[in-house]
């Protein structure tokens, strides 16, 4: 059975007339014919104008504000996960600007650009009578102390370093190798001691050396303890011989195990810490 198709029929059935009737009366009226396709064609190129019209609006104005509910607008899945790497990325760039601001008081400390807090302090670095040291490594300095007064009082004034932590000599000073300070190996958590009186001129967090404290002590010297796990002195507290100041750690890049690298420097330069070290 074969069916036939009309195509005056079929042409009439898709054309659509389209009827434009004018407020005044004198004007006749006017029709326009469309025919399926020419219709289909206007409403599809209508539709990919609005779409790429409010995609625009939506995207770069703020017209989802006042069209879509907060609800929706801010609890997306997307949208949450938005905010939190904003908010990770505004942590990340404060700690960044810390470790450089760091890193640049750094400089200055070692360079002795920032040590006049110390000298003007220096005459006032004897101990309170009644200040006890809970670390108990301050015997050494009264040893030295009361030898010296022996020995006819020459060298009262002439400062002294302790071993600042428990453990063994790992690597001596080698400045031609870049090591300007040596390294004591210990255990995790192992206190820290304050080589020496003084003022304490950085306590903080570089991303090479982690947690480190450095010490302004007087006639121009300055130690560094590098790799703690925990810092326990605040930046500006002065201390004397023995206090604990950090705990022993393995922090930063520039280090394979729990170590304590320690530095001397005099007059802004390093010097090698087992000549100054009381030998004990």
């Amino acid at each position: 059975m074969k069916i036939k198709f009309d195509k005056k029929k079929l042409k009439k059935l898709t054309e659509f007339s389209v009827v434009l009737v004018p407020h005044d009366p004198s004007t006749g009226t006017r029709t326009i014919r469309l025919s399926f396709f020419k219709i289909l064609s206007i409403i599809l190129i209508y539709t990919i104008i609005t779409f790429f019209i409010g995609f625009y609006l939506f995207t770069f104005t703020s017209l989802d504000k006042y069209l879509i509910p907060d609800s929706i607008r801010f609890n997306s899945p997307e949208k949450i996960q938005l905010r939190e790497l904003n908010l990770k990325i505004i942590r990340l760039a404060d700690e960044l600007q810390k470790l450089k601001s760091n890193n640049e008081r750094l400089k200055n400390i070692l360079f002795n650009r920032d040590s006049s807090a110390v000298k003007e302090d220096a005459d006032k670095e004897k101990i309170p009578k009644n200040r006890k040291n809970n670390a108990g490594g301050n015997v050494y300095a009264v040893f030295i102390s009361l030898a010296s007064k022996i020995l006819g009082g020459k060298q009262e004034n002439q400062i002294s370093f302790i071993k600042p932590t428990d453990g063994y000599l790992s690597q001596s000073f080698d400045p031609e190798n870049g090591h300007l300070g040596i390294d004591f190996a210990t255990k995790e958590n192992n206190p820290i001691f304050a080589s020496a009186g003084g003022y304490i001129s950085f306590a903080g967090y570089t991303p090479e050396y982690g947690y480190v404290v450095i010490i302004n002590h007087p006639d121009d010297f300055i130690t560094r303890y590098m790799h703690c796990s925990v810092i326990v002195k605040k930046q500006g507290e002065r201390i004397v011989q023995g206090e604990i100041i950090a705990l022993a750690g393995n922090s930063g890049t520039r280090t394979t195990g729990t170590h304590l690298h320690f530095e001397i420097w005099y007059k802004g330069k390093p010097v090698d810490p087992e000549k100054f070290l009381i030998k004990f």
